[in-house]
């Protein structure tokens, strides 16, 4: 009886807060969770540990539940249901013991499958008047036959922190109209003082959100469906809008002929920054027609261009080049921006940088040829940084090759499985190099700073 106690105490942990590695969307209503596919009450009949395909050659572990289902709330679900769940802890499994009682929230995978976690909003149903009041509570909501949106819009401004970009204090907007429209209904409201909106008993349909964003104002529309909701029989959405001013760089990259990029990597650097990592600035990844658009930008003069704080890599092969296609900071023209001011520009890149070959062999801990090895390419005119990678598979004879660029200097950082190398200098040139990796060292983590001696 106690084992019993204590493995529901776990599950009701687990539906209550978030497990180890597995991070949650909170919920302020519960008509939000009826944005799922199946809502039922049921008492688990058998919980079994299964694996669950992943793709053609791999599995996960998890579990597979069956329920009795005593009441659907949506889905139109049988007598029994079967539920699937992971394994727990990171991948948000729960799985539940048998012959307890839950609410059950669970989303229809591809193939037809229904599935729950830690984060669906499931949870234990005891005899008490609590639990009646829950279900109640959502049966009163699938009867209404409509369904609401609610949300908040907010201001801010950008303002830069370091090296990076940071809202200031956000403040609630007033007065601002916010648009709902489905194919068959339309409707508008106004925010409070607070900020606040909402739209009730709207009919079932799927649903667009908009405000009116005040001149020289926008929002982030990168993730459009975040405005978006399909209601259906007592479902909510929480939609809130954050504007800012409209101040940003967009523009055109031109690349050279015959040349393919991948991922361009657009980034503006405001001039007062000295020291640069790969993640400094506002950036922006181009997209397939070559348009980038830098928002949200706090005022200022900014250096823009394509790897001029990163290195050329595999998807974006070009030296550090400048607006306006320049390859020398000291010949790039400083793009100035007010505040609510859109600048246009265009980026030619003249040229694709040099690939060198790097051959190398790389010997393991046991002093035997390794057969694969995964080696960070750290660009030393940006120490510490090596967020360019590759995993290469090697011979029998522990050999392999990579690609750095012409006109760089490196450090090659090798790792085994739970082994560390000492850094492989690769001098500017152009010629091809041969080299050796030798693991020295056993760590399951490999640090940069600490091996080129930069931390204490």
């Amino acid at each position: 009886m106690l084992r019993n106690v204590v493995l529901l105490a776990v599950v009701l942990s687990a539906f209550c807060s978030n497990s180890f590695g597995c991070e949650c969307t909170g919920y302020s209503r519960a008509c939000e969770r009826f944005n799922t596919d199946a809502v039922f009450v049921g008492r688990v009949v058998e919980t079994v540990s299964v694996k669950h395909p992943v793709d053609k050659d791999s599995y996960s572990r998890g579990y597979s539940m069956r329920f009795t289902v005593e009441e659907s709330l949506r889905g139109g679900l049988g007598t029994e249901a079967i539920i699937e769940t992971g394994n727990g802890g990171g991948d948000c499994g729960t799985p539940l013991p048998v012959g307890e009682k839950f609410l059950i929230f669970a989303y229809r995978e591809k193939d037809g499958k229904l599935w729950t976690g830690a984060c669906s909003g499931s949870r234990f149903l005891g005899n008490d008047p609590e639990s009646a009041q829950i279900v109640e509570e959502l049966r009163a909501l699938v009867k209404t036959g409509a369904g609401s949106i609610f949300g908040s819009v907010a201001q801010t401004k950008p303002m830069w922190r370091e090296d990076d970009i940071r809202d200031k204090e956000m403040q609630p907007v007033q007065g601002i109209v916010v648009y709902a429209k489905s194919e068959s209904f339309n409707t508008f409201t106004k925010t409070k003082q607070d900020g606040s909106y909402e739209f009730s008993g709207l009919p079932n349909g799927k649903y667009t959100v908009t405000p009116e964003t005040p001149r020289k104002m926008d929002f982030d529309h990168e993730y459009e469906e975040r405005y978006g909701a399909e209601l259906s029989d007592g479902a909510c959405a929480n939609i809130n809008f954050k504007l800012e001013p409209a101040t940003r760089i967009r523009g055109h990259v031109t690349l050279p002929v015959g040349a393919e990029g991948k991922k361009i990597e657009v980034v503006a650097l405001p001039t007062h920054l000295k020291e640069l990592t790969q993640f400094s600035g506002k950036w922006d990844f181009a997209d397939e027609d070559g348009r980038f658009d830098l928002w949200p930008l706090p005022p200022g003069d900014y250096y823009v261009g394509v790897n001029i704080n990163s290195s050329p890599q595999e998807d974006a092969p070009f030296p550090p080049t400048y607006f306006p296609g320049v390859t020398s900071q000291k010949a790039a023209h400083i793009v100035h921006v007010d505040e609510g001011e859109i600048k246009q520009l265009e980026l030619p890149l003249p040229e694709v940088a040099k690939p060198r070959t790097v051959r190398f062999v790389a010997i393991g801990l046991d002093g035997k040829p390794m057969r694969t090895i995964y080696i960070q390419r750290e660009d030393l005119r940006h120490p510490g940084d090596a967020a360019s990678y590759v995993n290469v598979d090697l011979d029998s004879n522990g050999a392999g090759s990579l690609i750095v660029y012409a006109g760089y200097s490196y450090h090659l950082h090798g790792q085994g499985r739970s082994s560390c190398s000492k850094p492989v200098l690769i001098p500017a040139g152009t010629k091809p190099v041969n080299v050796r990796f030798v693991m020295d060292r056993k760590s399951d983590y490999c640090d940069i700073g600490e091996i080129d001696g930069r931390k204490k």
